[in-house]
């Protein structure tokens, strides 16, 4: 049997970091802020359906009661005069009985975040658009701005059918044992005329090793030749 382990939690603590930032001074506070944190994000994905939302981190403790959002679409996410963003915290304070502070932070490139990719994909399957021609357009987009690996998987009933059946489209390769590797990944469903259709989106951005370059990197290692040690008899 196969084993399938989502890329983002197999290399949490190696190359990426936690999606939570929150510190609990005992275990009864981390159970409450893990649920929180939970109702927090079902929250802002129902509110903010369709506004481009990459991530949602939450902070809290050491002072700290933030919610920080990351967006391709800014405007949608703040509103008109920022009565949108108003609403939302009035929903937060009305639901916790607590104030946040609502960070928004725009993201720089909307293509390499694979939850942006899939939100794009099922709101055009929801307005009932051919999906081969909707999954090649997200990767011409996504290939155009110079990430050359993705991979979209749609499964049930395509275009209406009868018998269920999947699909995989992909451009690249996806090396999703290699730990150094930082791929993005999402899973949403679509609901459709016809049923719920399911699409799963794999990024995979660069290598993070790359990045981070070393001061000895910048130099170049001479090697020494070894030398033996004559003893005198």
């Amino acid at each position: 049997m196969w084993q399938k382990v989502d890329p983002r939690g197999f290399r949490t603590g190696v190359v990426k970091g936690w999606i939570s930032e929150y510190f609990a001074p005992t275990k009864q506070k981390s159970v409450e802020y893990m649920v929180q944190d939970l109702k927090v994000r079902n929250l802002t994905d129902k509110f903010y359906k369709y506004c481009g939302v990459s991530k949602v981190v939450f902070r809290k403790g050491e002072g700290k009661n933030d919610i920080l959002i990351f967006t391709a679409k800014p405007a949608l996410v703040l509103g008109k005069d920022g009565k949108k963003l108003e609403e939302y915290k009035s929903l937060l304070k009305k639901t916790f009985k607590e104030e946040f502070d609502v960070i928004v932070k725009e993201l720089s490139k909307p293509e390499s975040s694979a939850k942006v990719m899939a939100d794009h994909v099922t709101q055009q399957l929801e307005r009932r658009m051919p999906y081969r021609r909707v999954i090649k357009s997200v990767i011409e987009k996504v290939v155009s701005k110079g990430i050359k690996w993705i991979k979209i998987q749609i499964a049930w009933r395509l275009n209406g059918a009868e018998m269920a059946r999947g699909e995989t489209f992909k451009e690249g390769r996806i090396p999703l044992q290699t730990l150094r590797a930082d791929i993005d990944y999402h899973y949403t469903t679509a609901l459709t005329k016809y049923g719920i259709l399911g699409v799963k989106v794999w990024i995979y951005k660069w290598d993070i090793d790359n990045n981070r370059k070393s001061h000895s990197d910048d130099k170049k290692r001479t090697s020494r030749p070894r030398t033996r040690k004559v003893v005198k008899k």
